[in-house]
């Protein structure tokens, strides 16, 4: 009897097969396909560059840009170039269409080719990645070093946070900035965000590490010591082209993902206080019987976060001690002394943005009666 293979493993060799030629089939309808960057991360002022490189399955014009993480255009290194069949590659080499170095950040390429017969595609990351926001559980923190070591699975944008479990958000260490593939290494100095407090040997000192995904093919630009991504924005002005919307077709986008990066951070706040005593100490404010605790954003927060409603609680100790849950800065609170026992004390202000921007500031306090 002859061997025969059984019409199940024929039925699935027969169906593998279809499935392998439907594949190559879609694949090599595609004109534009196996894109792919030489490098994830660069040094623009260290004449550091990047290859885009990507395959046309026929002969194109290709138009090829460079945007931010807020969508706007920063250089089109290719518009309409003639290219053909096979692999072809371009260079980047972190610069703006006016041969500014570009800031420190994350940016990616769209790539739109059009053939002969004039059919058009798109390669537009933004599409079908990036946005997806997950949790860091496994993170390594050396004392004697001051680091923070963690992986990352893909490159994402990092948000740490360190505060008291049931009480006030101490520190930003980290605040949603750009991070590649595999291993980082953050540096601490294991305290809060004044220097008041070791968190690191507080028994309820709580972090929290997050990140929410980069588009497909981003590359992270480093180096760039003169110029701040806030500040290069703010010398952009509005005059810039926004990349077309196409849609995003991933789930569990995080809220961070679209928010503009010159808006999505943490605010520095000043407090000042009325009636002070006069002391010997600068680091430590005196304080006796009745004071007004003032509020404000920094001069240049002001602009960004005005007329912006703010969560605004107290913090004595790192205890809860009260809040306006609806509150505008600058914003003044009247803080009875009274039943504060005398001596030493850390005063933490939180505001709370509501898009989750949460702005921290301590002061050391003397109670006096």
């Amino acid at each position: 009897m002859k061997n025969r293979l059984p019409l199940c493993l024929v039925a699935f060799l027969l169906c593998s097969c279809l499935y392998q030629g439907a594949i190559a089939a879609e694949t090599a309808d595609k004109l534009i396909s196996k894109v792919s960057l030489s490098r994830p991360s660069f040094n623009p002022t260290q004449k550091g560059k990047v290859e885009l490189k990507y395959h046309l399955s026929r002969d194109a014009k290709v138009t090829v840009n460079v945007y931010d993480p807020d969508w706007a255009l920063i250089r089109t290194i290719a518009k309409e170039s003639a290219q053909k069949t096979g692999e072809n590659t371009m260079t980047w080499k972190g610069v703006d269409d006016k041969g500014n170095i570009v800031p420190d950040e994350g940016y990616f390429f769209t790539i739109i080719a059009e053939d002969e017969s004039g059919k058009k595609e798109i390669y537009d990351p933004t599409i079908f990645s990036g946005g997806v926001t997950h949790d860091i559980v496994d993170v390594k923190i050396d004392r004697e070093e001051h680091t923070i070591d963690y992986r990352m699975p893909e490159m994402g944008r990092v948000m740490i946070r360190v505060g008291i479990q049931g009480g006030p958000l101490m520190v930003t260490i980290v605040d949603w900035l750009p991070r590649v593939k595999g291993a980082v290494t953050e540096y601490w100095n294991g305290k809060d965000k004044d220097g008041l407090v070791d968190l690191l040997n507080t028994q309820k000192a709580k972090m929290i590490v997050t990140y929410f995904s980069l588009p497909e093919n981003s590359v992270i630009t480093y180096g760039n010591r003169n110029t701040t991504y806030r500040s290069y924005k703010k010398k952009q002005g509005k005059a810039v082209t926004l990349k077309p919307d196409r849609g995003i077709l991933t789930e569990n986008i995080s809220h961070h993902y679209k928010l503009p990066r010159t808006i999505d951070y943490a605010p520095e706040l000043t407090v000042d206080f009325s009636n002070t005593v006069e002391g010997k100490d600068n680091d430590v404010v005196t304080l006796k019987g009745k004071t007004i605790v003032k509020v404000d954003l920094n001069k240049d927060d002001k602009e960004v976060f005005k007329n912006q409603q703010f969560e605004i609680a107290f913090f004595l100790d790192q205890t809860f001690y009260a809040e306006d849950e609806v509150g505008y800065t600058p914003f003044n609170w009247v803080w009875d002394l009274s039943q504060v026992e005398p001596g030493e004390h850390i005063l933490t202000v939180n505001i709370s943005g509501f898009r989750d921007q949460v702005g921290v500031l301590s002061r050391k306090v003397r109670i006096i009666k």
